[in-house]
């Protein structure tokens, strides 16, 4: 994703980077591992094989730091969704962030 657009997520998100540990898996370590991605009222789910789940959890652990005004949650079943909520235009740009992986 070009910085420019990157910047402008950011921004929109209301994220503190410098919060996020620098060792945390981003986005771009988790893109290859979604099956699907969709949208309900207020939120975004996120759909992985459970084998991603700890990669995610250390994901969301960093998220919940640097963005802490959007909700985080992980619900495990037969497999692993991560469960975003926010304001729809913060939805609307995490979504273009996942869209690379639909």
């Amino acid at each position: 994703m070009a910085g420019d657009r990157r910047n402008e997520i950011i921004e929109i998100l209301d994220c503190d980077l410098a919060a996020r540990p620098q060792a945390a898996p981003g986005i771009d370590a988790l893109l290859p591992h979604v099956l699907r991605a969709s949208r309900t009222p207020g939120a975004l789910l996120v759909e992985f094989d459970l084998q991603v789940e700890p990669m995610l959890a250390a994901f969301v652990e960093a998220e919940r730091l640097c963005c802490a005004g959007i909700g985080w949650e992980i619900e495990l079943d037969t497999a692993v969704r991560l469960r975003i909520t926010a304001a729809d235009t913060q939805i609307d740009a995490i979504e273009r962030l996942w869209q690379a992986s639909t």
